[in-house]
C-alpha cells in the first residue's frame, strides 16, 4: 500500500516546534573534547517558545525557580554517549552560581560518559555555574570524580561545558 503525503493544512503550516536548541561544546581534556545539541529543558513538561523563556528558568510550586541545563543530547560527542545532570536552584537570572546551589534530581551534579558517571563530591570538587541571560552559559568545574573503591572518589575529569541557545 503505497503512502499519502500529509497535507499542508495537517502539518501546521510549519509552524510546531519543540522549542528552542541548545549546542553543547565539551571540553573535558583527555577525556571528552565536542559539540552536540540538545532541546532546551522546560522541567514542567511544557514547549518553551525561545531562549528568552528558557533563560527565565521554570517556576515551582513553591513559588522558587529552577533552571535546567539540557541533558539529553541528541546524539553522540566525539563518538561517546553523553548525559549531563544539573539544575540551578534558586535560580534568580544571568548570574554567577556555587556549587551549593548546583543540584541534580535525585543526585548531584553528573556528567556521564559511557556510562561511567563523574559527579560533584564535597570536599573534592570545585564547581560553578554562570549564565549568560539569552539561554547559554558555561559550567566550570574542576575534579568531577566516578565512585571508588570505599565509597571515596576515584577517576577524575576538570574541564568545562559551555552551551548556546538558538531560537526555533
Amino acid at each position: 500500500m503505497e503512502e499519502s503525503p500529509i497535507p499542508a493544512e495537517a502539518d501546521n503550516g510549519g509552524d510546531f516546534s519543540l522549542g528552542p536548541k541548545v549546542t553543547m561544546t565539551f571540553d573535558l581534556g583527555g577525556a571528552l573534547s565536542g559539540k552536540q545539541t540538545a532541546l532546551a529543558p522546560s522541567l514542567n513538561g511544557k514547549f518553551l517558545k525561545d531562549c528568552a523563556e528558557y533563560s527565565r528558568g521554570t517556576k515551582r510550586e513553591d513559588g522558587s525557580t529552577i533552571f535546567a541545563m539540557a541533558g539529553l543530547l541528541d546524539g553522540n560527542v566525539a563518538d561517546h554517549k553523553v548525559t549531563v545532570e544539573l539544575w540551578i536552584d534558586d535560580y534568580a537570572g544571568p548570574g554567577d552560581y556555587p556549587k551549593d546551589q548546583l543540584v541534580a534530581p535525585g543526585s548531584r551534579p553528573s556528567i556521564a560518559i559511557d556510562n561511567k558517571i563523574y559527579g560533584t563530591w564535597p570536599d573534592s570538587t570545585s564547581s560553578a555555574v554562570k549564565t549568560d541571560g539569552k539561554g547559554g552559559g558555561t559550567w566550570t568545574f574542576k575534579k568531577l570524580a566516578t565512585t571508588g573503591e570505599g565509597g571515596l572518589p576515584g577517576d577524575a575529569v576538570t574541564g568545562t561545558i559551555k552551551w548556546t541557545c538558538q531560537n526555533p
